[in-house]
């Protein structure tokens, strides 16, 4: 990084009707207290002030502009009292930015301030902090200013994004984080934010351009990799429809003639298909897509950054994308005298949704052939497609399998006999499939078209693609072999975090420590030697320098004897920090306790796999000079709503600069009147003398 930018509306030395927006009180003030000398001085200013009215003239920019023009020449007080909220604002924020200028220069930037219109000057600076309120009034709608400046700049860069640092004095910044990241197309790794009571400490910016830069190169070759992407699937499609127009209709009956009237296929399903076939196979012939994808293999993974944004990324959502077609999809008939398709899967309807008759409730049919499948059980269709065109099998084959709750314990990549690891109902819930290979139906086709009617008691739920449906063949009629597939993506959910210190008697007691309420994020994937399932929990960055912080600081006559020496060891060294980072990985079972490993191999804790009672849990003796922070992870039972009123006013990045102060500033710990007052987050003691 070289050049910065800093964005503020205090940058603006005149302000628009939309700064004085909310002083609707103050406008009414200033046209009742002005003197008619003052009225000379407006209509002289503003030509147009007589003929408009009071409520017009406060809302057009020009108005404004005359007013504060002018303002040397009108009676002081009216018009003080006027801009008295806009000058107060702005003198505040000029001193925020000023404070960055300066850090930044510092840190041997090139820097400059820049107001509303900063488009032009961003054009070749590789850094930009951006006020979330390009306006005073601060206002939902004057988020657009900003979303739509920065998002101007991310498009006409689109090969060179720049970092962004969103900064504001106001409480709704950290809520409104997800949305600008959003709306400004802009990549987790080149994105912060920052409360501007922090810009004041230097050492809290040095340490999160640290962040910012550490990863750059690695957010540009993600970024070249989407734009590949993006740009190749118009040239796939333009590519795909110079084929396309070269079907006609005489093709098309030729085709139909010739093929499709043997095999007792609609045209529609079968041209879908093909297309799909024909687009992925441009995809694949484009260079810029394959060179960039070589240039991923070559991403630092050791070293990837902990999530900025809590929550879960919901990656399961692909899994569901690759496994089936789109729903849509399964009003295209596939055959043309069958209602089911190869990989359809079936399932019962609710009792709501059968038909009801003389308003009694609906009753299974008289002889259910698939009475042993209920409403939480599912059937795939497992006949080949070339069978079920025109009914060519007398009876269908169906392989049942049993749905079940998706939780973290059940995302496994064992060869576990046949499962479907995700599937998406139509009213938006998931389960998983375990699927029975030695439940197996047979129907007639007459009998599939009365439970699949509209009276029926069935309905087709979903209809998987062809690689995973073959998969389940093959493994329901032989074990010869298996079709290699694309491994699933790690599955992720959220988990709730508390952490805890033991006590002189080596009883575990809770640790305050608010960042934790965000939680974290379970990853489940495969262990370095792909035989096992392996959970590992990843935290946001300011709940690791949180902990770091908490253990630097803890008391140490408040901790047991044999914890101290750990404690003390730790709290002068990044070891809490970089174990944090990393990932921990959880335990396999939920009453053991794992220890968490820094890199150097030293253990600085422990973590279990389910909720701890604070003041009732006790660790043994063995597990107290390892603990100088317990970690307890375990899967909330009803998702909470977060309430980020209760954190909008905490400061950020107070966190960043305590943990700063802590590794290099350790000759003055002294405290810090400006920090706030968090019970786990304070900055940690100065060692003792030599």
């Amino acid at each position: 990084m070289k050049r910065a930018l800093v964005v503020d509306d205090a940058f603006d030395t005149i302000p628009l009707a939309s700064d004085m927006a909310v002083d609707v009180e103050a406008w009414t003030r200033f046209f009742a207290d002005i003197s008619e000398g003052d009225q000379d001085v407006l209509q002289e200013a503003y030509s147009a002030y007589g003929d408009t009215s009071a409520d017009e003239l406060k809302e057009r920019d020009a108005f404004v502009k005359a007013v504060w023009t002018a303002r040397p020449r009108l009676s002081k007080d009216p018009v003080d009292a006027l801009f008295a909220r806009f000058d107060g604002d702005r003198k505040m924020d000029l001193s925020f930015a000023s404070a960055l200028l300066t850090t930044l220069k510092e840190l041997g930037l090139e820097c400059e301030g820049c107001g509303r219109e900063f488009q032009d000057k961003a054009a070749e600076v590789q850094l930009i902090f951006v006020d979330l309120f390009l306006n005073t009034a601060q206002r939902d709608e004057d988020m657009d200013l900003s979303i739509d400046g920065v998002r101007q700049v991310i498009e006409q860069r689109r090969h060179d994004h720049p970092l962004v640092v969103l900064m504001s004095r106001s409480s709704r910044l950290p809520e409104q984080r997800v949305h600008f990241q959003e709306r400004t197309k802009l990549f987790e790794t080149n994105f912060r934010i920052i409360k501007k009571s922090e810009l004041e400490k230097s050492d809290a910016v040095a340490r999160l351009l640290i962040r910012l830069g550490t990863h750059f190169e690695d957010s540009k070759k993600l970024l070249a990799f989407v734009n590949a992407w993006e740009d190749g699937l118009i040239r796939a499609k333009d590519s795909m429809m110079v084929l396309i127009r070269k079907i006609g209709l005489a093709e098309i009956a030729r085709i139909h003639q010739l093929l499709l009237s043997t095999e007792g296929e609609p045209p529609g399903s079968y041209l879908v298909d093909i297309f799909d076939k024909v687009l992925q196979h441009e995809i694949e012939g484009l260079e810029p897509i394959i060179g960039a994808a070589k240039v991923m293999n070559t991403l630092a993974m050791a070293g990837y950054p902990p999530p900025f944004v809590p929550g879960e990324k919901d990656l399961q959502d692909f899994v569901q994308r690759c496994l089936f077609q789109n729903r849509a999809r399964l009003s295209l008939s596939a055959s043309v005298d069958s209602k089911i398709a190869f990989g359809d899967v079936l399932r019962r309807k609710k009792v709501e949704g059968a038909k009801v008759e003389n308003g009694g409730e609906a009753q299974l049919a008289h002889h259910d052939p698939l009475s042993d499948v209920v409403h939480d059980m599912v059937a795939a269709v497992l006949t080949p497609a070339c069978d079920l065109q025109r009914k060519g099998a007398k009876r269908v084959l169906l392989l049942v399998g049993a749905l079940k709750p998706l939780t973290a314990a059940d995302w496994s990549y064992k060869d576990e006999g046949a499962k479907t690891p995700v599937i998406e109902m139509g009213d938006g819930s998931r389960f998983w499939i375990k699927w029975d290979l030695k439940h197996i139906e047979t129907l007639a086709h007459s009998q599939l078209e009365s439970l699949l009617s509209a009276a029926g008691t069935f309905e087709v739920a979903a209809r998987l693609r062809e690689s995973h449906a073959l998969e389940l063949q093959q493994k329901l009629l032989s074990n010869l072999g298996r079709i290699g597939l694309v491994a699933p993506m790690p599955a992720t959910f959220n988990m709730r975090i508390e952490a805890f210190v033991p006590n002189l008697d080596g009883v575990l007691t809770r640790a305050d420590i608010s960042t934790l309420d965000d939680g974290g994020v379970c990853f489940i994937g495969r262990d370095p030697d792909g035989k096992k399932a392996e959970e590992r929990l990843i935290l946001t960055e300011n709940a690791c320098e949180a902990v770091w912080t908490y253990v630097s600081s803890v008391d140490p006559a408040t901790i047991h004897e044999k914890t101290r020496p750990l404690v003390h060891e730790l709290k002068f060294s990044a070891d809490v920090l970089q174990a944090l980072e990393q990932g921990l990985s959880l335990p396999t079972t939920a009453d053991s306790f794992r220890e968490i490993k820094a890199p150097s191999g030293k253990v600085i804790g422990l973590v279990k796999r389910s909720k701890i009672q604070a003041g009732v849990d006790k660790l043994e003796r063995g597990q107290i000079p390892k603990a100088a922070v317990v970690l307890s992870i375990y899967t909330p039972k009803d998702p909470e709503p977060k309430d980020t009123e209760e954190h909008a006013g905490e400061p950020i990045g107070a966190v960043a600069a305590d943990i700063v102060v802590a590794a290099t500033g350790l000759v003055d710990a002294s405290s810090d009147p400006a920090a706030p007052a968090h019970a786990a987050e304070v900055k940690p003691e100065e060692p003792p003398p030599p």
